[in-house]
């Protein structure tokens, strides 16, 4: 069963309409997207099923819903669906993963650190071991955490294609982050073997990295979607707004 929510940035309602989706595919053995309407596959979604309103969801290609629904009514929408056993691929949606959450977190403390860093040694990077140490902090820790958790959110979103979340992000922030305590560590106590673990965590982080965005940036063949919905009248929800009218011409 393939469920897609049609959300939009400018949309009030939408976030709260794909907590409520982003619960249920958790329990249900759906296969569900989150469709921005800024977005290539977005507007093609809103022009075949020819949404005037969003939030809007479509269950296997057929418009099925407009508005925010409670929990109960979307567990009613897909009460066919078998309960989920395993995690599935996240699509980027309005709403920042907690993995993502965590990784811009992380970069943001990396950041202060790096300036208490530079406080402490006088300029940004010191000197010798010093200097890798505060590199390491700004440009390991602040910049590719950043890239980490931003990358991760808006690439889906370019794209329209799912990223890997759960253990395999989880699994890249540990080796990431304890790899960078333990290049430091090592660096500083003169350790060689310390820091070449540090930096093969890493570079672990690196390689998890892009397993997961491989999904997104190449995408395995999808068989062809058939099936027109049927036109019927909808309640409002979220107009779109003069402009953004989901017929092209």
């Amino acid at each position: 069963m393939k469920v897609e929510l049609l959300v939009s940035e400018w949309c009030p309602t939408c976030p709260a309409a794909e907590r409520i989706w982003r619960d249920v595919a958790a329990e249900k053995e759906i296969e569900f997207a989150v469709l921005d309407f800024a977005q290539p596959e977005g507007r093609e979604l809103a022009h075949r099923l020819q949404v005037r309103t969003i939030p809007a969801l479509a269950v296997d290609g057929v418009l099925k819903a407009v508005g925010v629904q409670t929990p109960g009514e979307a567990r009613e929408l897909v009460a066919a669906a078998h309960p989920r056993a395993r995690a599935s691929p996240r699509h980027a949606g309005m709403l920042l993963s907690a993995e993502n959450r965590w990784f811009i977190g992380a970069g943001m403390a990396y950041l202060v650190a790096a300036g208490a860093w530079m406080l402490a040694e006088g300029d940004l990077l010191g000197a010798g071991a010093a200097r890798a140490v505060g590199a390491h902090l700004f440009a390991g820790g602040f910049v590719t955490s950043l890239i980490y958790g931003v990358g991760a959110h808006m690439l889906p979103r370019f794209t329209g294609n799912p990223i890997r979340m759960g253990a395999w992000s989880w699994s890249q922030f540990a080796f990431f982050h304890c790899g960078l305590a333990a290049l430091a560590a090592g660096l500083l106590g003169a350790s060689r073997t310390l820091a070449l673990a540090g930096g093969a965590g890493i570079w672990l982080s690196f390689a998890l990295y892009a397993w997961r965005l491989w999904p997104v940036l190449w995408p395995p063949r999808r068989q062809g979607e058939s099936g027109e919905p049927p036109g019927s009248p909808r309640a409002p929800a979220a107009a779109l707004p003069p402009g953004r009218t989901s017929r092209n011409a």
